[in-house]
């Protein structure tokens, strides 16, 4: 037997092994998959995202049909930032196996993540379908729809969320805002407060139930809601200004002064309190410091129209 000969019956039998011993342990190659997804994820949990993506790559080319590989790239890449990739892997995690609710739940995360709200909604209405239980995925289908002005059912799937899962948090927080959008401002003002009873170091809730409670002129409670969560985030431009507005409408004009520098201390750009504080001026008597915050306010508005319409060569941004 020459040596071409010799070598391919060699790779003959080398074939015929490597067949029978498949035969005979059909579930070697399921073990090796769940070995390398286990690896992914020990890797994603330890923080080392780029040897994640490293081993998920490797992993999709040697599985190239497993789901759970493809979704476990995805996940990497999403934590990583990379979008579009992520969103490439978790579309064909759902070709290869569209019964699995988590793989619409992570394509609805990327578009999310980047304002597609009508892709997300998409992808949440197959999980909900697929897995109606699931609270999370509820909430995140009611933001989807209450940003395509879909409020009626965004409220809708809030008020599900929160009967499979009375404590979840934010829910009540977008129960709330979808409340306050109809104009219904005492059901959104009852959501706001028990979003703080669940959710005490959330500080955006105290912000709304603020803002509702001085339009109504209960200065007390706008300020106590404005101070609590200013003690939460001492910095919060939202909560100096909510409080401006309290001390202002009390005629507190020394205190309301102070409270508006401290907003445009922390937003400079911030028109909405120079203007109230020219109309202070102006209740002072205060000419010049008025007219000078109205032109600082005329220029802010002259910017922000500046970039609406594109006009290039403006150095301010």
């Amino acid at each position: 037997m020459n040596s071409r000969k010799r070598l391919a019956f060699v790779l003959l039998l080398a074939t015929a092994a490597a067949l029978a011993l498949a035969a005979a342990s059909p579930l070697i190659a399921q073990r090796s998959e769940e070995a390398l997804a286990e690896q992914i994820g020990a890797a994603i949990e330890a923080g080392r995202l780029d040897a994640a993506i490293s081993d998920a790559r490797r992993a999709v080319e040697r599985f190239p049909q497993s789901a759970q590989l493809h979704q476990l790239l995805g996940a990497t890449l999403f934590k990583k930032g990379l979008n579009a990739e992520a969103r490439q892997a978790f579309q064909r995690a759902i070709e290869l196996d569209p019964a699995v609710p988590q793989n619409h739940f992570n394509l609805a995360l990327v578009e999310l993540g980047e304002n597609h709200y009508a892709e997300a909604a998409k992808a949440l209405e197959a999980c909900v379908k697929l897995q109606p239980a699931n609270a999370q995925a509820r909430l995140l289908l009611g933001r989807a729809y209450h940003n395509l002005n879909r409020t009626l059912p965004a409220i809708e799937q809030f008020r599900k969320a929160l009967e499979l899962q009375p404590q979840l948090p934010l829910a009540h927080y977008h129960l709330g805002y979808a409340y306050q959008s109809q104009g219904n401002l005492a059901a959104a003002l009852a959501e706001f407060e028990q979003e703080i009873r669940l959710n005490p170091n959330f500080v955006e809730a105290y912000w709304l139930a603020g803002n509702i409670e001085l339009g109504k002129g209960n200065l007390a409670s706008a300020e106590d809601h404005f101070r609590r969560g200013l003690r939460l985030r001492p910095e919060a431009v939202p909560g100096h200004y909510g409080l401006a507005r309290v001390l202002l409408g009390r005629g507190e004009l020394a205190e309301a002064e102070e409270a508006f520098k401290k907003v445009i201390e922390l937003q400079p750009q911030h028109a909405e309190a120079h203007y109230a504080l020219a109309r202070l001026y102006q209740q002072a008597g205060k000419k010049e410091a008025a007219a000078r915050e109205l032109e600082i306010v005329a220029e802010l508005h002259a910017r922000s129209a500046r970039r609406s319409s594109g006009i290039a060569g403006s150095r301010n941004p």
